[in-house]
């Protein structure tokens, strides 16, 4: 269960993020509400920080929607569009929109109701070669951007992961739509809201929604020390 989960509002945007370093003893629990399929995926995993990565984001997503919708984490049922983003099936309130993202050590989970959100968080790295790939993926305003920019692998990551949950947001895992638009920093564009999030000065993380908050709520996730409980917001 989830202590103190503040309640969703129609018109309230909440982000959790979780670190994984703080559940490296809470595996067994996060493992215990995943279905089959969801158990078997992360079994596949070879590397441990993957198979708890898996393990995290689908635990909390559970977690999370069943204090979001008071159905039992266990029995929540998934559909999948397409393009494979998961949604609730109708009967488990699919009034609750919902994106996850993990990199490295964080995993970041949004909810909504109703309409579409998408998050993204990804690790900064500096010796990637971020001109190239932006010449791939962004825009020719976006690259100019980045060219005069004092920091441009700063920048640069800021930028993919709001372009990263745009695409989230509207359900398309296609990589080419990535340079068909302009994301702005914060604020609203065509009726988009981005917002950048603060989780890690070594990471970058942004989440995207299809109307502007009047309320945006980010979380931490951590364990409990308590028996009856091992999630709780702080």
């Amino acid at each position: 269960m989830i202590s103190e989960l503040p309640e969703l509002s129609a018109d309230a945007l909440h982000v959790w993020s979780l670190h994984l370093p703080d559940f490296s003893e809470g595996m067994e629990a996060l493992h215990a509400v995943l279905s089959p399929k969801e158990q078997a995926k992360a079994a596949r995993f070879h590397r441990e920080l993957d198979r708890h990565s898996s393990i995290a984001a689908r635990g909390a997503l559970r977690l999370l929607l069943s204090g979001y919708t008071t159905i039992p984490a266990a029995k929540l049922v998934f559909q999948y569009s397409e393009n494979g983003k998961p949604a609730l099936a109708p009967s488990d309130g699919a009034a609750v929109s919902f994106n996850v993202s993990h990199s490295g050590d964080w995993v970041v989970l949004a909810f909504q109701r109703g309409g579409q959100v998408g998050v993204d968080v990804e690790k900064v790295q500096k010796k990637r070669a971020v001109l190239a790939i932006a010449a791939r993926y962004f825009t020719p305003a976006e690259q100019a951007q980045l060219e005069g920019a004092d920091d441009p692998t700063n920048l640069f990551f800021q930028l993919w992961v709001r372009k990263e949950a745009y695409v989230k947001a509207c359900g398309s895992t296609l990589f080419r739509e990535l340079n068909s638009c302009s994301v702005p920093r914060v604020g609203t564009q065509n009726g988009w809201y981005f917002q950048g999030l603060e989780i890690d000065p070594h990471y970058a993380a942004a989440v995207v929604a299809d109307r502007a908050p009047k309320q945006v709520l980010l979380r931490r996730l951590s364990r409990s020390l308590g028996k009856s409980c091992f999630l709780s917001a702080v």
